[in-house]
């Protein structure tokens, strides 16, 4: 993946300031916009606890979100395509 196309689109944040408790944001990923939260409480496949974007609608995501999730290793072995952009839910919905 380039570094361009790592970086956020106009008027959206950069991921690294992605806010991670208690907020449902809108996230860009693979073309998709995808209402999403930060959730943890999951396992990895090496056993370990970790976080990772859920989308709230199960229709709303790339297919590679196993179950609605970015996984670092979804279903198929295969990493999960990452968000590469964020903004507040109420930006999205007000245009």
């Amino acid at each position: 993946m380039s570094l361009a196309s790592r970086l956020p689109p106009e008027g959206w944040s950069a991921m690294a300031s992605a806010p991670r408790t208690n907020s449902i944001i809108l996230l860009t990923a693979s073309g998709f916009e995808v209402h999403a939260e930060w959730a943890t409480g999951f396992v990895d496949e090496f056993g370990e606890d970790c976080g990772m974007w859920c989308a709230l609608a199960e229709a709303d995501h790339p297919p590679c979100w196993t179950d609605g999730a970015c996984w670092g290793s979804n279903v198929d072995g295969m990493p999960s395509d990452p968000p590469i952009g964020w903004r507040r839910s109420e930006e999205a919905r007000c245009g």
